[in-house]
């Protein structure tokens, strides 16, 4: 799980995902009483020595079917792909109807292996032995640890203490921030100041998202670039939303994954196949090179190794 993790930190940045459990008492026990906000570490064995090499924050705990569990989170799951996701369960005396017990995180971070937080060998033991998920603030070697991490996490998020991003959005936010105001309106403009899916015209609330990230200047230019409310926004920009074009390229639909239904309820999924609001110049239509892009790139993104939201 670590090296997953520690690969789509440097490629995609920050993301959720999933600490699974199968039939560990202990850990059900920890979860169920640990409170939201909570800082969970992931360690690595390296020779003799143990190492904090990462970490996330508590979301909540729930269980859930492994397909489930592979839909909200994918290769965050800690596996390459569902199958082995699968067969990870049935090694440890599951099968593929098994439920997991999930610990859901957020904001997780990883280390450069420079930065990684050596753990006393006297406290080696006590966490073989043990069996400890979480850190007792209240004890020294709990209020230790925290503190080298906390200071250790320092270097990977923003001054306004923003998640680190990733690779992908550092390389084609470094090349645009000259450009991103004439972009921005450029491309409002060239949509009347309307969200392509919802048709809303409040300004405040509208955002204008890249569709293929900018890494020189021939991206720069509205047919990279869509209208929408902030919250379709989002959705787009982390992979819950792509578009596709028919085949004759006259019309543009959405297309909302499935686990939006699972996360959030069905009141995205009524923009499944909705077609959107073009702009009335022809040339400033999402060209179909981009849009395949984000199809391969972003979409679904988490499911699989190396996805991006830049």
């Amino acid at each position: 799980m670590v090296s997953i993790l520690s690969n789509e930190y440097l490629l995609g940045g920050a993301t959720g995902a999933s600490l699974w459990a199968l039939g560990d008492t202990e850990f059900d026990k920890e979860c169920s009483t640990l409170d939201p906000g909570s800082l969970i570490l992931l360690f690595k064995n390296e020779g003799e020595r143990n190492y904090i090499v990462g970490g996330g924050y508590f979301l909540g705990w729930a269980y859930m079917p492994i397909s489930q569990a592979w839909d909200l989170y994918g290769v965050h799951n800690g596996a390459y792909n569902l199958d082995d996701l699968i067969q990870d369960v049935i090694n440890r005396g599951g099968n593929k109807d098994s439920e997991l017990s999930i610990a859901m995180l957020v904001h997780t971070f990883m280390f450069d292996t420079q930065d990684y937080v050596h753990v006393p060998d006297e406290l080696c033991n006590f966490f073989s032995c043990k069996h400890v998920f979480t850190l007792p603030l209240d004890e020294p070697y709990g209020r230790y640890l925290h503190t080298q991490v906390i200071e250790h996490r320092d270097n990977y998020i923003s001054s306004e203490g923003g998640d680190w991003q990733g690779m992908y959005y550092a390389a084609s936010h470094r090349n645009c921030k000259s450009y991103v105001a004439e972009f921005n309106a450029r491309v409002l403009n060239a949509y009347d100041f309307r969200c392509a899916l919802s048709g809303v015209r409040a300004r405040p609330v509208l955002e204008v998202a890249n569709i293929q990230p900018f890494y020189d200047f021939k991206f720069q230019k509205a047919s990279n670039g869509v209208v929408l409310r902030s919250d379709l926004f989002q959705l787009f920009k982390f992979g819950y939303i792509t578009f596709l074009y028919n085949e004759d390229h006259t019309k543009l639909v959405a297309k909302v994954s499935k686990t939006v239904r699972t996360a959030y309820g069905e009141d995205y999924m009524r923009f499944d196949g909705k077609e959107l609001i073009l702009p009335k110049q022809r040339e400033c239509w999402p060209d179909p090179q981009y849009v395949k892009w984000h199809n391969k790139n972003c979409f679904e993104n988490w499911m699989f190794l190396g996805g991006t939201h830049a």
